[in-house]
């Protein structure tokens, strides 16, 4: 067998057998987090999934990274983005851990990586958030000292067959940036630097190094900040901002309609997954019904529709005591609503389970 053709063989074996690994370490994921629940019984890993999906669009991934890290230049193009492996393993005391960031993916020009970029999203201050973030930066570049100790591997081996052989060449070490979108509506009040997070005995802080996670609190931003996003994350930041802004009296500003939503669906689930809430589910039909409206104008007047269709489900049902399917039938003819979207009013209004 000639050189090349070892090499080769060699090469495309390590190729199948990670690419194995990586696939049968992705179907675990998915039956793992199939059992994982919160405390009202919702399974968590829907909510997760629901949260991630507008996010992992290139156009919105490279929008967000674009907006908060370039202040709005045009540096990361959405087609040079490749999707990572969110889930990695680390072993403490004898046993193997996982963690699990939301979004990640690699900025390539061609074939290299110029680096990683990791999105979490934080809908409630955590305290511990700092050690859960460098985690993941660690992962990732001990992930990279791996891949070069197996090109090593591999190319001892092709040396040790044929001398003459040419060997891969070690791919660079890149830096991995993880940025972290902060939902919350007071100010983050914790320090987002890890030193501040230790009790470091005297005579040792020089010699610890320190480490800042970067978050950005989205109802905080600035409309310069917002105007900067081209994508559907636009419409989320606007949102954020509109309601802190209310909360303080202020005037929101609005600069993108509805008709401009490209992702709707995904965007409908991320804001319910971060509002904790069906607020925005029925998005997707007022998108063509309300074009030129303000996101938050609509969803102004779609809460207190909600609120009115709820209100005449308890009067038919307390005070004029008729049976849920009367009450459907009456509030699709008042309404104007669709069988299901009635059906489902019935339920979360009385707490029943339609058969």
């Amino acid at each position: 067998m000639g050189s090349g053709s070892a090499r080769g063989t060699v090469f495309c074996a390590f190729v199948v057998i990670s690419r194995t690994l990586f696939v049968a370490s992705d179907i675990s994921a998915l039956y793992n987090k199939e059992y994982k629940y919160d405390m009202r019984g919702v399974i968590l890993a829907e909510k997760d999934f629901r949260e991630k999906r507008l996010e992992d669009f290139d156009d919105v991934f490279a929008d967000i990274i674009n907006g908060l890290l370039f202040n709005g230049e045009q540096r990361v193009d959405e087609n040079d983005l490749e999707s990572g492996m969110q889930r990695s393993a680390y072993k403490v005391e004898g046993k193997f851990e996982e963690q699990e960031r939301d979004v990640k993916k690699y900025w390539k020009s061609g074939r290299i990586r110029l680096a990683v970029f990791g999105l979490e999203n934080q809908t409630d201050e955590d305290p511990d958030y700092i050690f859960r973030d460098f985690g993941y930066d660690g992962a990732e570049y001990r992930d990279q000292v791996r891949r070069r100790n197996e090109i090593r591997r591999i190319n001892t081996k092709l040396k040790k067959e044929n001398p003459d052989a040419e060997i891969l060449s070690l791919p660079d070490f890149y830096p991995v940036v993880t940025i972290v979108l902060y939902f919350g509506d007071k100010r983050w009040k914790g320090s987002l630097n890890l030193k501040d997070h230790l009790k470091i005995p005297p005579g040792l802080d020089e010699y610890i190094s320190d480490y800042r996670a970067n978050l950005f609190e989205v109802a905080f931003l600035s409309n310069e900040q917002v105007g900067r996003f081209k994508s559907d994350f636009r419409f989320v930041a606007e949102y954020f901002v509109a309601i802190r802004m209310q909360r303080e009296g202020k005037e929101p500003v609005f600069t993108v309609t509805v008709d401009h939503l490209k992702h709707v669906e995904e965007f409908s689930e991320l804001m319910n997954a971060i509002t904790n809430s069906d607020r925005f589910s029925g998005l997707p039909r007022l998108v063509n019904e309300r074009k030129g409206e303000s996101m938050y104008t609509i969803l102004f007047d779609e809460a207190e529709a909600r609120g009115e269709i709820r209100s005449a489900i308890k009067i038919y049902r307390e005070e004029m005591n008729l049976m849920p399917s009367e009450i459907i039938n009456k509030i699709i003819v008042r309404f104007n609503l669709k069988k299901e979207e009635a059906e489902k009013y019935v339920e979360e209004t009385l707490g029943l389970e339609l058969v």
